[in-house]
Formats: structure tokens, sequence, C-alpha cells
């Protein structure tokens, strides 16, 4: 009965019922019969009538007419890896990630929005996730950088506030001022008292030339005078060559007689860092007795690595931090730059005036340098703002309070927590700065494509690649 009833209602609708296994069933009642449950018709004439009435309504449906492209729209623009679709080719084939066939991208389907192929394309999201997503934004503007280059280093004595005090004469030192290292000592101060034979001896023809010219006045011979004059002269450059001082010649000059012991003053106030003789002590000409050393400013001697020698100057500002003073800053400037560069750790010496207020520093500690690198006044944005690749860096721009367009730049040098922007951006863009990952991922929901990682299929065919070459 139930099989009767449906061929009924078929042939209402002029196809002729055919079995069950007896093949070419057409229209569309022979995609819905199928689905229709077999029933008996004892006991449920109710669904036999719903059951017909879903055929008749099957058999009169209108037929719908096949999707056909216009010339226009059925474009291709492009073939597309459907696996990483920020792979893109101008032609057929097979993507070079998974060797997948690449489909075709037709007009009618929208460019992609987000993906490296559309620098310009946009984002929308909608006032409620742009408040709940704590997005930000800072103004692409010109600003003064710095760039910090940081270096260790260690602390040494200015060379050109070191002196060697030696012996000018050979004898014996009778009494040493200073008796240890490290003693200090003011300018003028005396050092040592020496005793020599030849010292006392050119003091007595001082004096005796002086007499000589006194007599040569008082004679009037006005030839003798001025010979008198020169033996003066040269016995007093003598006593001066040997280290007198003026006081000390003109003592001799006053008392008629030169003194037994000479004694010496320091050239500068400084420290004594070496002590080389003790007291009794017999010496020769030039020997070496002490060195001392003005600590009021100290050398900074810090390596820098080549790769940032090219921003640093003579002149520059610079800051030292010391272990021994926790959060104190000691500033200085650069005096001096090794011509050379190291071979074995790619460094050179860079030299940093250190003044030292009342002697904290002391030579030979350890110091963290920061030496400060004007940049001069360029375009940039927080470094926040950018999102990095590997390959490429971008940056999402704010068109419209719910409008984000992502740019690729090409960055400069970075500046503590700001970047400098060489190309892709224009002064006064408004960049995100926060929840910018957040963006980047609804441009992967709604096109496919990120510009955040796009570029890590970028850095795969790169490294294959390599790996080929």
């Amino acid at each position: 009965m139930v099989r009767n009833s449906e061929a009924a209602a078929l042939s209402s609708c002029g196809e002729p019922w055919r079995p069950k296994g007896s093949g070419g069933r057409k229209g569309p009642a022979a995609q819905i019969l199928p689905l229709v449950p077999r029933v008996r018709m004892t006991g449920c004439p109710v669904a036999v009538v719903l059951a017909l009435g879903v055929l008749l309504a099957a058999c009169h449906k209108p037929p719908v007419a096949p999707q056909v492209r216009n010339e226009e729209k059925a474009k291709i623009l492009y073939w597309v890896d459907p696996m990483h679709p920020s792979y893109t080719s101008d032609k057929p084939g097979k993507a070079p990630d998974c060797g997948m066939d690449l489909v075709p991208k037709y007009a009618d389907e929208g460019a992609p929005q987000g993906g490296p192929s559309a620098p310009g394309a946009t984002v929308e999201l909608s006032p409620q996730a742009v408040s709940s997503a704590g997005v930000t934004t800072a103004r692409v503007e010109l600003a003064a950088l710095f760039r910090a280059v940081r270096a260790v280093g260690t602390l040494e004595t200015d060379e050109t506030r070191l002196v060697h005090v030696a012996a000018r004469v050979a004898g014996r030192l009778d009494r040493l001022y200073l008796d240890f290292t490290g003693e200090t000592i003011r300018r003028g101060a005396p050092i040592y008292a020496i005793y020599s034979p030849d010292l006392v001896a050119s003091g007595r023809e001082y004096a005796l030339a002086l007499a000589n010219l006194e007599r040569a006045r008082r004679g009037g011979d006005a030839g003798y005078t001025g010979s008198a004059e020169s033996l003066v002269q040269a016995a007093r450059e003598r006593l001066a060559l040997w280290g007198l001082d003026r006081d000390q010649i003109d003592g001799i000059a006053r008392t008629g007689k030169p003194e037994v012991d000479l004694v010496v003053r320091a050239p500068i106030g400084g420290t004594v860092l070496e002590k080389k003789v003790v007291q009794g002590q017999y010496v020769t000409e030039g020997q070496d007795l002490y060195v001392l050393a003005d600590l009021s400013n100290l050398w900074l001697s810090a390596k820098v690595y080549e790769q940032e020698l090219g921003g640093i100057r003579v002149g520059q500002a610079a800051v030292a931090r010391f272990a021994a003073w926790p959060g104190r800053d000691f500033s200085g400037r650069i005096r001096f730059i090794d011509p050379v560069v190291d071979p074995a750790t790619r460094t050179a010496g860079v030299r940093i005036e250190l003044p030292n207020p009342g002697g904290l520093l002391k030579p030979g500690m350890f110091a963290n340098a920061e030496l400060r690198v004007d940049l001069g006044r360029r375009l940039a944005v927080p470094a926040s703002a950018v999102l990095d690749t590997g390959v490429r860096q971008v940056v999402y721009v704010r068109e419209s309070a719910t409008r984000f367009a992502g740019r690729e730049v090409r960055l400069g040098q970075r500046a503590g927590d700001l970047v400098e922007v060489v190309a892709g951006l224009q002064e006064g863009d408004q960049v995100v700065t926060a929840a910018n990952f957040l963006i980047d991922s609804q441009a992967q929901l709604s096109t496919g494509k990120s510009l955040q990682w796009s570029g890590a299929s970028e850095v795969k065919r790169e490294v294959r690649k390599g790996g080929a070459q």
C-alpha cells in the first residue's frame, strides 16, 4: 500500500516511479524519497498523509538556476596555499611548505586583508571589543633620541696627573718626609732631604760668584763686571737644573753659604702610589724615588664592542655605576677612543674621564658604564607598537575609533622605549601600542592571514631555501 501511494504521488508530478535499486532516479523527488521513512498504511494513516505532503512540495519546488560567474568576477587573481594563506603565486602549482595543490582566488571573493600582499588592509572591531581589550595608541612624532651603549670597565689613574719623583743629583737620603705608600701630600710640601757633595760644591761656586760680582762693581771696571755677572747667572742656572727652587737659591745668596741638605718639595698634590727608597740610602742621578698621582680625576677604561663604536665620539657624556656606591651615578665624558680593535675580544678601549669627589673612587674598581649616543631628532614610535615577525616589522595604525590598518615599516635604531621609523609611517599617525596582538588575531580569524604570524612561514621558506642552496 505504501509503495502504491508513493507511485501515485510521483505519477501526478509527471515522474514515473522506479523501484529501489532500478537506477536512473531523477528529479527532486528522487533526492528526497530516500529520506522519507517507509511506514505501513495499517494503523498510521497520518504518517502517510504527511509523507505525501512532503513529496508533493518537493515536486513543485522551482528548479534552482546554476550559479555562473560573469567574465569579470570569474577572473582569477592568484593562487594561494590552503594551509598557509600567506603564500601566494601568480600561477598554479604545489605549495612549497606542505606540497598541497594551490587553489585559485577569484576577484569576487574579495582581496585578503591584513596579509603581506595587502599592507593597507584594515581590521574592524566592535566598540565593545576595543574597550574591553584596552586598546591604546600613541602618536608618531619627531623625538630627540638617545641610544645607550653599555660596557664594563676598570678605574685607572689619569696618566696626565701622574708624576715620577727622581733624584736629580747623586747623594745620600738623609730624611724622607713620605714614609709609606698611600700617604697623601699637598703641592709644595717637602718630600725628602738629600746630601750631595756635587750640590754643595755648586752652591759654594754660586756664593763665590756673587762675592766676585760685588768686588767688580766696587772696582768700577765695566768689562770685569759683565764677566762676573755671567758667572753668577751660570751658577744660578746650574742650581735650578739640579732642582733648587728660587727661594732656596736666594737663601744661598742671602747667607753666602749653601745648605748641607737639599730639601726637595712635591711638584703636585696627590697620593703616593709607589715608594722605592728608604732613609739613609745612597741614590744615583735619575733614580726613581716616588710615584705620585693626583686622584681627583680618574680614567675609566671600558671595552666597547665593534658594532657599537659607530655612534661613539670623544666628548660624549657617560655615566658610571659602582658596586661600592649602589644607586649613585658618576658622570663623566669620553676622553679617548683606542684606534685599534682587539682581535681576540672584538672590542675597543674607551677612556672616560671621571671626577672623584671626596676620593670615593679607587683605582682598580670595576664599573658598569653607560654611554649616551645622541641620535638627533628622528621619527619614532614606542617599541611596543612593533610586531616583529623575524623577517619584517609591522604596526597597526588607527584609522577610526574601531578601524585599524596594518602597515609594514622599516625601522632604524632603538633608543630605550622608542624605535626610529625610517619608512612606512608619517608624523601624526596613531599606532596601536597595546592589544595589537588581539587586533592581529582578529585579522587572522576574519581573513585567514595575520601580519604577525605570516612572517613565520616566510622564515620557514627562507630556512628551506638556505638549506637547498
